[in-house]
C-alpha cells in the first residue's frame, strides 16, 4: 500500500453561547460539539483533491472535559493517514486560553477512497 503525502490541516474556533449549553448542567451540548467538529472536517475535505471519491468509514469520539458558557474553543484537524485506499483525520478541540490548553475532545474520522470509474 502506497502512502501519499498531502497535508490537510484546518483550524476553526467558536465561543460557547447560551443556546449551545444544556440547562441541566450548564455544559456545552454534545450534539453541538459534534456538529462543529463535523463542519470543520467537511471544510477540510473540500480542499482535498479527491473529496468526491470519499466514503465515510469510521469515527472515534472521546470527550475528555466539559466546556462552559463563554469558553473559547479551537477545533484543529489534520491528516493522520493518507493512502491510496483511505484517509484518516485527527481532530482536537481545546480551550483557547493564554497559559493553559485544556483538551475538551479528541476524535478520529476515517474515510475509504473509492476508485474513480
Amino acid at each position: 500500500m502506497k502512502t501519499l503525502q498531502n497535508n490537510i490541516y484546518n483550524s476553526s474556533q467558536f465561543v460557547v453561547n447560551k443556546k449551545q449549553i444544556s440547562k441541566k448542567n450548564k455544559t456545552l451540548k454534545t450534539s453541538i460539539l459534534y456538529d462543529k467538529i463535523e463542519s470543520s472536517v467537511n471544510s477540510s475535505l473540500i480542499r482535498y483533491q479527491n473529496s468526491s471519491n470519499l466514503s465515510f468509514k469510521s469515527i472515534e469520539f472521546d470527550i475528555l472535559n466539559n466546556a462552559y458558557l463563554n469558553d473559547k474553543l479551537i477545533i484543529k484537524n489534520n491528516i493522520k493517514k493518507l493512502s491510496t485506499t483511505e484517509l484518516v483525520l485527527d481532530i482536537t478541540v481545546s480551550k483557547k486560553e493564554e497559559n493553559k490548553k485544556d483538551i475538551i475532545c479528541k476524535a478520529t474520522f476515517g474515510y475509504a477512497l473509492k476508485k474513480a470509474s
